[in-house]
């Protein structure tokens, strides 16, 4: 619930893109944007994750630039902008790990 809340804020308040906007569950159906993933794209999208995940690429870019962001951003930002577009870049890296977070985890 406290979940629920929290994106209902950040999407309708703070006008943040969460993970739901891209792909989300209702009634037991998965949801891509407004379009229903069928069972065998859902076998394929979850084999696609699980490799993503485990190519050192994926860990090579989202390390990288999370170790960035908080290093120009959090520790050596002078202005607030440094700091604000730091947490935006992190909030992007966020997303997309939810995204394929949640497609690994789909079957």
């Amino acid at each position: 619930m406290k979940q629920k809340i929290k994106n209902y804020f950040l999407r309708n308040i703070v006008k943040v893109i969460i993970p739901e906007d891209i792909i989300r569950e209702i009634k037991g159906n998965l949801y891509l944007g407004k379009d229903i993933i069928t069972e065998e794209e859902k076998r394929s999208l979850n084999a696609e994750a699980k490799a993503i995940q485990s190519m050192r690429l994926w860990s090579i870019i989202n390390e990288s630039i999370k170790q960035l962001c908080f290093e120009r951003g959090w520790r050596d930002s002078s202005t607030i902008e440094h700091l604000n577009t730091a947490k935006s870049m992190y909030s992007v890296l966020d997303v997309q790990n939810s995204i394929v977070d949640r497609l690994a985890g789909v079957l």
